[in-house]
């Protein structure tokens, strides 16, 4: 008989991660009837982040979940489990051999959606920014994190584990539906077929320069601990403004009101001298990523 398969989306965040996990778990009765399984972990979560946990502390925890969704998935009577959390795509040495160990009896293929790093670090910066990890500056924020978003290395090991022809890798563009984009990546035609044209959005950005306010407040609220480094995730310790945490929470619901009217989304500018910096600084992994995972890519490079 053939194996059973286990599809995993790694994200990446900001890739619109959120809309396609909303969209799996609204669907989540009608994948089970076809023989999917996108299982629960935590009611209150579209995704199953336990499942990626970023801190060696929750390795255990991570392991246990992991166990469970299999046993869910065994007792299901499904023919493919399809999981989701861009948390995965940064998971620990340790916590990515138990999963190639436990997944080892099935057939694995694993979903990868980027942006150009033009687009997408700004996007990064916006929302964590929102979120109260707080960074002097875009051009700081850049600076600490731009090792993080080389996407040949990011994928490179669950390339290794899985195979190149195992990794089913896209693009997602200015005005590009990231949902529909994933149903095409999945192979899996019932999939397609649910979440086509669905365009659900999740986390809408803020205006740059609404963003500037926040920023701003940040910058009275967080004790000077802003953007300081530690030897973990991104390597970016999650320093939240220390006061008026309540008051930060309403101005950030506001930005995103005002960003909705009139304002829209807006770019942030970046500059020329930026974007030249970031072309350069990720030109030849992009070129790899390119040749070597988007082979069935027509529409030109990242």
């Amino acid at each position: 008989m053939p194996k059973k398969k286990v599809l995993i989306h790694i994200g990446m965040g900001r890739c619109g991660s959120s809309s396609i996990q909303h969209s799996l778990r609204i669907k989540r009765t009608e994948l089970h009837a076809r023989g999917i399984l996108y299982p629960e972990t935590n009611p209150t979560e579209d995704a199953q982040h336990v499942l990626g946990s970023l801190a060696d502390d929750k390795l255990e925890e991570s392991e246990k979940a992991w166990r469970e969704v299999i046993a869910t998935f065994e007792k299901s009577g499904c023919h493919t489990l399809l999981v989701s959390t861009e948390y995965l795509k940064s998971i620990s040495p340790g916590l990515f051999e138990f999963i190639k160990k436990l997944l080892s009896v099935y057939s694995v293929e694993v979903i990868f959606i980027a942006r150009n790093q033009g687009e997408h670090l700004p996007s990064v910066y916006a929302q964590w920014t929102k979120a109260g990890i707080v960074f002097r500056s875009f051009k700081h924020f850049y600076e600490v994190t731009k090792k993080e978003w080389h996407l040949t290395r990011i994928i490179e090991r669950w390339s290794e584990a899985y195979g190149v022809e195992n990794m089913k890798c896209g693009l997602l563009r200015p005005g590009e539906d990231a949902v529909g984009i994933f149903a095409e990546l999945s192979g899996v035609g019932e999939v397609g077929e649910m979440l086509k044209n669905t365009r659900i959005r999740i986390n809408a950005g803020i205006h740059p320069g609404l963003l500037s306010l926040l920023a701003l407040f940040d910058r009275f609220n967080s004790r000077n601990k802003i953007g300081s480094v530690f030897p973990g995730w991104n390597h970016i310790e999650p320093s939240r403004p220390d006061r008026n945490a309540r008051l930060r929470g309403r101005l950030v619901a506001l930005l995103e009101k005002l960003n909705k009217g009139r304002l829209g989304q807006g770019r942030r500018n970046l500059g020329r001298a930026m974007e030249e910096k970031m072309a350069l600084e990720y030109e030849g992994t992009n070129m790899e990523f390119h040749s070597k995972y988007l082979r069935q890519e027509k529409r030109g490079g990242i």
